[in-house]
């Protein structure tokens, strides 16, 4: 059966009870439209709610937008500013560094070129021995070569650094200045909300907006590590609103579309682009600066080895200090050592520091060479000081190779503040590691710093930073791969023929010693001196002396007295007249006397006695200026009191005997060509004159014409 409903504590009624009162019709319908009006009311209310949270929200994203947009693009301003320093500050470390190898190496060459040309010995007296003029002039060719290798990779390593950072900087690293059109793309009109769909328009909150499907993309906001708290208070995955989406693309793809890539694959690395770039680049010139830098090294080296064996010729051979010989080489000793621990990390064995103790040996060998008492014995003693000498030259150049040469696989530099640093794929000499002040840009970057640069352009291109894949080997190879078929950089081959030619040297001279000394003593000619001239390791040929000197200087002895050419010291011989005390007029004198007697004993007339001469009386001359008169030619039987002085070169005085009074002054034409004066004879016919050329001259008659004589060469007269 039916029940009907009544209200708790209603009375009961019976079955005889009247029915209720049925309610009216028309209070229903009224009733279902007040409840729908109620509904449609708060159905409106909610949909305007809604509508203004989510057109809220979207106003302020769309300001946070462009506010990021605009804040972004400003720190990569900043940042790309920050990386043109980098570069400009890389290239002048370079730049500056050349330009020190330029300015010490023109020190050298202005130093080298005193010590060569105006300094040399030999050029205002005698030279010393020829093996010690070879070690100085091998050290100074040397030296020449490297300062000269100096100048030229330097200025390639300067030059080139200097147009690949002014190449990046108006191409490559440019800053990100955003177009009109990346800020109208980045700019949202509030209309654009009525392009969103009626989800996201009327997204109720604290609801999910949106669940992983077929074709939809999400990780959004989880492409960088936060804190677990701001990931639940932030959208992230696919719980992001439609014009986020939207945003992300028209930005990746357009916002940033004025950072480009300049790397190839293979040399992208975990360091900024501007970095790996630049090290890439580097590659070209780093040798050059590394070579620069030890090319540097060898010409100071070989400019004090060759300064020290000049000081030895010159104490020696011109001032007689064998004393203050020592201290310069002990001071020349001490300063090759020092700079040999400066510049070279200690690898094996040390013979580079062989090479100062030649000039000991070579110091020992010139006091041996300028001794006094000379034997056979002691000369033996002086050849094989001098091959020493040579030997460790020989050494120590080769060690010199050695220690130049790029190190196949080098230690791996850290990294220390304010220490230099470059990637362990770079071959260089690692025997001189800390003297290079060589500095690559980093790797990676430190912890703590952001390329927001870089993450611009992967989120651009669609792709993660890079990290670079290629192991050390690949790395090493293509580093060099421009270096030469063999690896090589040009720098380094440049420095390693000058060692291999100066080692090529030293055994030449070695070769040419070991000639002169199995020659010298004997008949076998000699190449350098005249014929007739004996063959000594210890040349004995005289020169002119010096102005002001009347003994004569014997080449590379202690003098004509005490040289090879007279065997033994002067005191060991009786020399009568060098110890008479007779006067030289006395001498000539007695001669003047004797001669009549020589020549009748000849068969020819005898001159007239010498009690019959008339006494020569000095007279006093005043002689023109600048005129050196070196003949006095008496005049024809015409003219008895009259006499010619005459100079070297061809000038001119007539003379008063008796007088002494110049008379005229003349110059005899046709003479200078043919060399100077050595001797003159005036008669009836003119005057005849013999040159050091051994050319025959007459000058006839005596008439002069303007104060010239002419005189003319008479053929086949020598």
């Amino acid at each position: 059966g039916s029940s009907s409903r009544r209200a708790p504590n209603a009375p009961p009624y019976s079955h005889n009870a009247p029915p209720p009162t049925p309610r009216p019709q028309h209070t229903s319908l009224a009733a279902m439209e007040v409840a729908a009006a109620a509904t449609a009311a708060t159905a409106g209310g909610v949909g305007m709610g809604l509508f203004s949270y989510n057109r809220g929200n979207y106003m302020f994203d769309q300001k946070n937008h462009y506010a990021r947009f605009t804040a972004g693009l400003n720190m990569a301003i900043a940042q790309t500013g920050m990386y043109r320093q980098d570069i400009a500050q890389l290239t002048e470390l370079t730049v500056s560094r050349q330009d020190c190898y330029h300015g010490i190496a023109a020190m050298g060459l202005t130093i080298l070129t005193a010590i060569y040309c105006p300094g040399r010995v030999g050029l205002h007296t005698p030279p010393p021995p020829g093996w010690l003029m070879g070690l100085m002039f091998v050290n100074i060719a040397g030296c020449y070569m490297f300062l000269g290798l100096t100048l030229w990779l330097a200025m390639h390593a300067s030059m080139r650094a200097d147009t690949a950072a002014t190449h990046m900087l108006t191409r490559f690293v440019r800053l990100p200045i955003p177009s009109q059109g990346m800020l109208d793309k980045a700019r949202k009109f509030l209309a654009s909300f009525e392009e969103q769909p009626l989800k996201e328009v009327f997204r109720v909150p604290f609801t999910r907006h949106d669940k992983p499907g077929q074709g939809k993309k999400g990780g959004y906001n989880e492409d960088r590590e936060i804190d677990g708290d701001a990931a639940r208070r932030a959208r992230h995955g696919y719980d992001v609103p439609a014009w986020y989406k939207k945003e992300k693309a028209v930005d990746n793809s357009h916002a940033s579309e004025t950072i480009g890539s300049m790397m190839p694959l293979d040399a992208r690395g975990t360091a900024p682009e501007h970095f790996e770039a630049y090290r890439e680049i580097q590659q070209e010139w780093f040798p050059y600066d590394v070579y620069a830098r030890l090319s540097i090294f060898l010409a100071f080296m070989h400019l004090i080895h060759c300064w020290a064996y000049q000081q030895i010729g010159h104490q020696f051979q011109e001032t007689r200090a064998i004393f203050a010989c020592f201290c310069v080489i002990l001071c020349m000793f001490v300063l090759q050592h020092s700079i040999l621990t400066l510049d070279i990390v200690p690898r094996g064995v040390p013979l580079q520091r062989l090479g100062p103790f030649a000039l000991w040996f070579a110091y020992a060998a010139a006091v041996i060479e300028y001794a006094r008492w000379f034997n056979p014995a002691t000369q033996a003693i002086g050849f094989v000081l001098v091959y020493i000498a040579y030997g460790i030259h020989i050494v120590y150049t080769l060690q010199l190779l050695y220690l130049c040469a790029p190190a196949q696989e080098p230690p791996a530099v850290a990294e220390s503040p304010g220490a230099s640093w470059w990637p362990g794929e770079w071959r260089l000499p690692s025997a001189f590691q800390h003297a290079i002040w060589l500095v690559a840009p980093p790797k990676a970057l430190a912890d703590g710093q952001t390329d927001i640069v870089g993450e611009l352009r992967a989120a651009q291109t669609g792709r993660a930073p890079a990290t670079g894949g290629a192991t050390e080997a690949e790395k090493r190879a293509d580093v060099h791969r421009a270096l030469g078929k063999q690896g090589e950089s040009p720098a380094w081959f440049n420095v390693k023929v000058g060692l291999i030619a100066m080692v090529i040297a030293w055994i030449f001279l070695t070769f040419g010693f070991t000639i002169e000394v199995i020659n010298q003593g004997t008949s076998h000619p000699s190449l350098l001196n005249a014929p007739g001239m004996p063959n000594n390791a210890r040349d004995p040929r005289y020169r002119p002396a010096k102005v002001g000197l009347t003994e004569p200087t014997e080449v590379g002895t202690g003098g004509a007295f005490h040289g090879p050419a007279v065997g033994v010291h002067g005191s060991a011989v009786h020399r009568r007249l060098q110890e008479s005390a007779i006067d030289g007029k006395e001498i000539a004198a007695k001669l003047s006397e004797l001669l009549p007697y020589l020549q009748g004993l000849s068969g020819q007339e005898a001159p007239p006695a010498a009690e019959s001469r008339a006494a020569v009386a000095a007279s006093p001359v005043q002689w023109p200026a600048l005129f050196e008169p070196e003949h006095l030619a008496c005049g024809p039987s015409e003219r008895p009191t009259v006499a010619a002085a005459l100079s070297k070169h061809g000038r001119g005085m007539f003379l008063n005997i008796e007088t002494g009074a110049a008379l005229q002054h003349f110059v005899l034409e046709g003479v200078a060509s043919n060399g100077r004066i050595i001797s003159a004879t005036w008669d009836d016919h003119g005057l005849l004159l013999a040159t050091s050329t051994g050319s025959v001259l007459e000058c006839a008659g005596s008439a002069l014409l303007d104060g010239r004589w002419k005189c003319l060469l008479l053929e086949g007269a020598k």
